[in-house]
């Protein structure tokens, strides 16, 4: 309850701060066609296609990640096309995989793959607070509210809660993963709806996540699916 209040209070802060400089709108008309702004609100959902350096590493169904938050357009050009982005959001992500998760007596962590079908899957769900900073290519003006976009950059995650799931138990592990994380990111489309594309840059696991004398390996997601951009 005190985490959902601090989410609560920091967005709120956020819109006073992000948008303190008018109203939320693609365009500022009062700057006519000179560093108009295209703050945006943005969704996204998208599959997340696991690839690890271990050949007996399997997805075992489908991984998931949905994300949203609000962005702050700083322009770089005088006709607005080319922008700075700056947003925070939060991300939810979802990973099921054929990873074993062991303890010894002395309550050391080791990850294993496994190689039998027959064993349940291990699931990792995380949930983050994010900072996407982006560099915005449109080809619209403050008067065209329909236009071609792509969007490239990097964000910046905090993972504040990470849990397990196998079989019926389910367990914080976020002493084994990174709390703090990378993604590339790139987005492009018409209008509202863009396809979007992020590749993970920093280690899954934390390097104390293989005590036990298991071999070192790594988890590193690609997401591919949409992300709807709302003014």
């Amino acid at each position: 309850m005190i985490l959902k209040r601090t989410f609560c209070l920091l967005y709120f802060f956020l819109f006073l701060g992000l948008f303190s400089y008018g109203p939320l709108l693609a365009q500022d008309e009062t700057l006519l066609d000179s560093f108009y702004r295209e703050d945006q609100i943005y969704l996204g959902v998208s599959f997340a296609a696991l690839l690890s350096d271990q050949p007996e590493f399997k997805p075992r169904g489908l991984s998931r990640h949905f994300q949203f938050g609000v962005v702050r357009d700083l322009p770089l050009s005088e006709n607005g096309q080319f922008a700075l982005g700056i947003g925070l959001g939060m991300s939810f992500e979802r990973y099921n995989t054929n990873v074993i998760r062991t303890n010894d007596i002395n309550s050391n962590v080791s990850y294993t793959v496994s190689g039998n079908l027959e064993d349940n899957p291990f699931f990792f769900s995380l949930q983050s607070l994010e900072l996407p900073l982006s560099i915005r290519w449109r080809n619209s003006s403050f008067k065209d509210y329909v236009f071609w976009r792509i969007y490239g950059g990097i964000a910046f995650q905090w993972n504040y809660r990470i849990h397990a799931k196998a079989e019926d138990m389910s367990f914080s592990v976020s002493k084994d993963i990174q709390n703090i994380g990378a993604t590339t990111h790139l987005s492009f489309g018409y209008n509202t709806w863009n396809f979007f594309i992020a590749y993970k840059l920093t280690p899954f696991f934390n390097p104390t996540s293989f005590s036990n004398g298991a071999t070192p390996f790594d988890i590193t997601p690609l997401k591919i699916g949409l992300i709807f951009y709302l003014l």
